[in-house]
Protein backbone atom coordinates (compact mmCIF):
# COMPACT_ATOMS: atom_id res chain seq x y z
CA UNK A 1 0.00 0.00 0.00
CA UNK A 2 1.30 3.42 -0.97
CA UNK A 3 1.75 5.67 2.03
CA UNK A 4 0.48 9.23 1.60
CA UNK A 5 2.84 12.10 2.31
CA UNK A 6 2.06 14.70 4.93
CA UNK A 7 1.24 17.19 2.18
CA UNK A 8 -1.17 14.78 0.53
CA UNK A 9 -2.92 14.12 3.83
CA UNK A 10 -3.31 17.85 4.54
CA UNK A 11 -4.54 18.65 1.05
CA UNK A 12 -6.97 15.73 0.99
CA UNK A 13 -8.40 16.68 4.37
CA UNK A 14 -8.87 20.27 3.23
CA UNK A 15 -10.63 19.20 0.02
CA UNK A 16 -13.06 17.15 2.07
CA UNK A 17 -13.71 19.96 4.52
CA UNK A 18 -14.24 22.45 1.70
CA UNK A 19 -17.32 20.52 0.60
CA UNK A 20 -19.02 21.76 3.77
CA UNK A 21 -18.41 25.43 3.00
CA UNK A 22 -21.09 27.92 2.16
CA UNK A 23 -21.32 29.43 -1.29
CA UNK A 24 -22.23 33.06 -0.62
CA UNK A 25 -19.57 35.68 0.11
CA UNK A 26 -19.33 36.24 3.85
CA UNK A 27 -20.21 39.69 5.20
CA UNK A 28 -17.61 42.09 6.52
CA UNK A 29 -13.85 42.10 6.00
CA UNK A 30 -11.92 38.87 5.55
CA UNK A 31 -8.26 39.71 6.24
CA UNK A 32 -5.98 37.05 4.73
CA UNK A 33 -2.49 36.39 6.17
CA UNK A 34 0.39 35.60 3.83
CA UNK A 35 4.09 35.40 4.68
CA UNK A 36 6.20 34.06 1.79
CA UNK A 37 5.51 33.46 -1.91
CA UNK A 38 7.78 31.29 -4.04
CA UNK A 39 10.52 30.90 -1.45
CA UNK A 40 11.01 27.27 -2.43
CA UNK A 41 10.75 25.77 1.06
CA UNK A 42 8.38 23.18 2.51
CA UNK A 43 7.18 25.63 5.15
CA UNK A 44 3.38 25.81 5.26
CA UNK A 45 3.68 29.62 5.22
CA UNK A 46 5.61 29.58 1.92
CA UNK A 47 3.22 29.41 -1.06
CA UNK A 48 4.39 28.41 -4.54
CA UNK A 49 4.10 31.41 -6.85
CA UNK A 50 1.70 29.65 -9.23
CA UNK A 51 -0.63 28.76 -6.36
CA UNK A 52 -0.63 32.36 -5.21
CA UNK A 53 -1.59 33.45 -8.74
CA UNK A 54 -4.42 30.89 -8.78
CA UNK A 55 -5.70 32.25 -5.48
CA UNK A 56 -5.75 35.80 -6.79
CA UNK A 57 -7.70 34.59 -9.81
CA UNK A 58 -10.19 32.86 -7.49
CA UNK A 59 -11.01 36.07 -5.62
CA UNK A 60 -14.42 37.52 -6.52
CA UNK A 61 -14.10 40.45 -8.91
CA UNK A 62 -13.90 43.74 -7.05
CA UNK A 63 -13.71 42.11 -3.63
CA UNK A 64 -10.15 43.16 -2.73
CA UNK A 65 -9.89 46.50 -0.96
CA UNK A 66 -7.21 48.30 1.00
CA UNK A 67 -7.08 47.90 4.76
CA UNK A 68 -8.20 51.50 5.25
CA UNK A 69 -11.18 51.03 2.92
CA UNK A 70 -12.21 47.93 4.86
CA UNK A 71 -11.94 49.84 8.15
CA UNK A 72 -13.92 52.77 6.71
CA UNK A 73 -16.71 50.35 5.81
CA UNK A 74 -16.72 48.83 9.29
CA UNK A 75 -16.79 52.28 10.85
CA UNK A 76 -19.84 53.05 8.72
CA UNK A 77 -21.65 49.83 9.73
CA UNK A 78 -21.23 48.56 6.15
CA UNK A 79 -21.24 44.74 6.00
CA UNK A 80 -20.28 44.56 2.31
CA UNK A 81 -18.12 41.45 1.73
CA UNK A 82 -14.51 42.45 1.20
CA UNK A 83 -11.06 40.86 1.20
CA UNK A 84 -7.87 42.44 2.53
CA UNK A 85 -4.53 40.92 1.52
CA UNK A 86 -1.82 41.17 4.18
CA UNK A 87 1.77 39.95 4.33
CA UNK A 88 3.79 39.63 7.54
CA UNK A 89 7.51 40.15 8.15
CA UNK A 90 9.05 41.42 4.88
CA UNK A 91 10.54 38.51 2.91
CA UNK A 92 12.20 39.44 -0.38
CA UNK A 93 10.24 36.79 -2.26
CA UNK A 94 7.11 38.91 -1.75
CA UNK A 95 8.70 41.46 -4.08
CA UNK A 96 10.05 38.82 -6.47
CA UNK A 97 6.95 36.68 -6.79
CA UNK A 98 3.86 38.29 -5.24
CA UNK A 99 4.39 41.90 -6.25
CA UNK A 100 4.30 41.31 -10.05
CA UNK A 101 0.99 39.46 -9.66
CA UNK A 102 -0.51 42.15 -7.44
CA UNK A 103 0.78 45.00 -9.62
CA UNK A 104 -0.53 43.50 -12.84
CA UNK A 105 -3.98 43.02 -11.30
CA UNK A 106 -3.99 46.40 -9.53
CA UNK A 107 -4.71 44.78 -6.17
CA UNK A 108 -4.06 46.74 -2.95
CA UNK A 109 -2.27 44.98 -0.11
CA UNK A 110 -0.73 45.59 3.30
CA UNK A 111 2.74 44.53 4.39
CA UNK A 112 3.54 44.46 8.11
CA UNK A 113 7.28 45.09 8.19
CA UNK A 114 9.86 43.98 10.75
CA UNK A 115 12.01 46.98 9.90
CA UNK A 116 15.27 45.82 11.42
CA UNK A 117 15.58 43.03 8.84
CA UNK A 118 15.35 45.29 5.77
CA UNK A 119 18.34 44.90 3.47
CA UNK A 120 19.61 41.84 5.31
CA UNK A 121 18.28 38.40 6.14
CA UNK A 122 15.23 37.26 8.07
CA UNK A 123 16.13 36.03 11.52
CA UNK A 124 14.57 36.47 14.93
CA UNK A 125 14.22 34.55 18.14
CA UNK A 126 11.87 31.66 17.51
CA UNK A 127 11.87 31.95 13.70
CA UNK A 128 11.33 28.69 11.83
CA UNK A 129 14.32 26.93 10.35
CA UNK A 130 13.08 27.22 6.78
CA UNK A 131 12.62 30.98 7.05
CA UNK A 132 15.66 31.89 9.11
CA UNK A 133 18.35 33.39 6.88
CA UNK A 134 16.06 34.04 3.90
CA UNK A 135 16.65 37.37 2.13
CA UNK A 136 14.67 40.36 3.36
CA UNK A 137 13.16 43.15 1.30
CA UNK A 138 15.26 46.23 0.60
CA UNK A 139 14.16 49.82 1.10
CA UNK A 140 14.32 50.36 -2.67
CA UNK A 141 11.93 47.46 -3.25
CA UNK A 142 9.61 48.76 -0.57
CA UNK A 143 9.74 52.25 -2.05
CA UNK A 144 8.77 50.89 -5.48
CA UNK A 145 5.78 49.02 -4.12
CA UNK A 146 4.69 51.87 -1.86
CA UNK A 147 5.09 54.41 -4.65
CA UNK A 148 2.57 52.49 -6.75
CA UNK A 149 -0.21 53.43 -4.35
CA UNK A 150 -1.08 49.75 -3.88
CA UNK A 151 0.98 49.06 -0.75
CA UNK A 152 -0.08 50.06 2.75
CA UNK A 153 2.97 49.70 4.98
CA UNK A 154 2.42 48.48 8.53
CA UNK A 155 4.50 48.13 11.69
CA UNK A 156 5.58 44.65 12.83
CA UNK A 157 8.17 45.88 15.36
CA UNK A 158 11.84 46.43 14.51
CA UNK A 159 13.19 43.08 15.71
CA UNK A 160 10.10 40.88 15.38
CA UNK A 161 9.97 41.04 19.18
CA UNK A 162 8.27 38.19 20.96
CA UNK A 163 4.85 39.16 22.36
CA UNK A 164 6.14 39.22 25.93
CA UNK A 165 8.96 41.55 24.84
CA UNK A 166 6.76 44.07 23.02
CA UNK A 167 7.53 47.62 24.16
CA UNK A 168 6.76 51.15 23.09
CA UNK A 169 10.41 51.47 22.02
CA UNK A 170 9.97 48.53 19.60
CA UNK A 171 6.88 50.15 18.13
CA UNK A 172 8.45 53.57 17.76
CA UNK A 173 11.75 52.27 16.40
CA UNK A 174 9.98 50.46 13.56
CA UNK A 175 7.76 53.44 12.77
CA UNK A 176 10.82 55.72 12.80
CA UNK A 177 12.64 53.42 10.35
CA UNK A 178 9.66 53.37 8.00
CA UNK A 179 9.11 57.11 8.14
CA UNK A 180 12.81 57.81 7.54
CA UNK A 181 13.05 55.55 4.51
CA UNK A 182 9.56 55.76 2.95
CA UNK A 183 8.33 59.15 4.15
CA UNK A 184 5.20 57.78 5.79
CA UNK A 185 4.46 56.82 9.38
CA UNK A 186 2.46 53.58 9.58
CA UNK A 187 -1.12 53.68 10.80
CA UNK A 188 -1.42 49.92 11.24
CA UNK A 189 0.28 47.22 13.30
CA UNK A 190 0.34 43.41 13.40
CA UNK A 191 1.14 41.48 16.57
CA UNK A 192 4.12 39.14 16.16
CA UNK A 193 2.99 35.50 16.10
CA UNK A 194 -0.52 36.95 15.98
CA UNK A 195 -0.68 37.06 19.78
CA UNK A 196 -2.51 40.06 21.31
CA UNK A 197 -0.74 41.87 24.14
CA UNK A 198 -3.43 43.42 26.36
CA UNK A 199 -0.91 45.42 28.38
CA UNK A 200 0.13 47.26 25.21
CA UNK A 201 -3.33 48.09 23.89
CA UNK A 202 -3.35 51.65 25.18
CA UNK A 203 0.01 52.34 23.50
CA UNK A 204 -1.27 50.77 20.29
CA UNK A 205 -4.47 52.84 20.27
CA UNK A 206 -2.38 55.98 20.68
CA UNK A 207 -0.23 55.11 17.66
CA UNK A 208 -2.28 53.11 15.17
CA UNK A 209 -5.69 52.91 13.58
CA UNK A 210 -5.65 49.12 13.73
CA UNK A 211 -3.74 46.15 15.08
CA UNK A 212 -4.09 42.73 13.47
CA UNK A 213 -4.04 39.48 15.44
CA UNK A 214 -3.75 35.88 14.33
CA UNK A 215 -7.17 35.09 15.79
CA UNK A 216 -9.29 33.24 13.25
CA UNK A 217 -12.39 35.14 12.25
CA UNK A 218 -13.98 37.82 10.11
CA UNK A 219 -14.42 41.47 10.95
CA UNK A 220 -17.91 42.95 11.18
CA UNK A 221 -19.07 46.40 12.26
CA UNK A 222 -18.29 46.67 15.96
CA UNK A 223 -15.06 44.67 15.76
CA UNK A 224 -12.36 46.24 17.93
CA UNK A 225 -9.84 47.64 15.38
CA UNK A 226 -7.00 46.91 17.82
CA UNK A 227 -7.93 43.22 17.68
CA UNK A 228 -8.64 42.56 14.03
CA UNK A 229 -9.25 38.93 13.14
CA UNK A 230 -7.45 37.29 10.23
CA UNK A 231 -7.54 34.09 8.19
CA UNK A 232 -4.29 32.21 7.42
CA UNK A 233 -3.29 30.96 3.98
CA UNK A 234 -1.04 27.90 3.78
CA UNK A 235 1.04 26.14 1.16
CA UNK A 236 -1.14 23.02 1.08
CA UNK A 237 -4.46 24.88 0.70
CA UNK A 238 -6.14 23.59 -2.48
CA UNK A 239 -8.13 26.17 -4.44
CA UNK A 240 -11.50 24.97 -3.14
CA UNK A 241 -10.30 25.26 0.47
CA UNK A 242 -8.91 28.72 -0.24
CA UNK A 243 -12.27 29.74 -1.72
CA UNK A 244 -13.99 28.46 1.44
CA UNK A 245 -12.05 31.06 3.43
CA UNK A 246 -14.22 33.71 1.78
CA UNK A 247 -17.66 32.15 2.35
CA UNK A 248 -19.81 30.95 5.21
CA UNK A 249 -18.74 30.90 8.83
CA UNK A 250 -15.18 29.56 8.33
CA UNK A 251 -16.35 26.08 9.31
CA UNK A 252 -13.75 24.25 7.16
CA UNK A 253 -10.95 26.46 8.48
CA UNK A 254 -12.00 25.90 12.09
CA UNK A 255 -12.33 22.16 11.56
CA UNK A 256 -8.86 21.97 10.03
CA UNK A 257 -7.37 23.97 12.91
CA UNK A 258 -9.05 21.54 15.31
CA UNK A 259 -7.60 18.56 13.45
CA UNK A 260 -4.11 20.09 13.63
CA UNK A 261 -4.46 20.61 17.37
CA UNK A 262 -5.52 17.00 17.86
CA UNK A 263 -2.64 15.81 15.70
CA UNK A 264 -0.15 17.78 17.76
CA UNK A 265 -1.56 16.37 20.96
CA UNK A 266 -1.16 12.87 19.51
CA UNK A 267 2.44 13.62 18.58
CA UNK A 268 1.87 13.85 14.85
CA UNK A 269 3.58 16.43 12.68
CA UNK A 270 1.07 19.22 11.97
Amino acid sequence: MTRLSGDQVRTGLKRGLARCAGRRPAPGATVLIYHRVGGGTRDELDLPADRFADQLDALPTGSVVSLDTALDRLDGADRTPSVVLTFDDGFADVYDNAWPQLRDRGLPFTLYLASGMVGGTMHWEGSTGTSSGAPALTWDQLAEMHGSGLLTIGNHTRSHARPEALTEDELDAASDDIEKNLGVRPDHFAYTWGVPVPAMEHALRCRFRSAATGTLGRNLPGTDPIRLNRVPVRRTDPTEFFSAKLTGNLGPERAYAGAVRLGKKAGARA
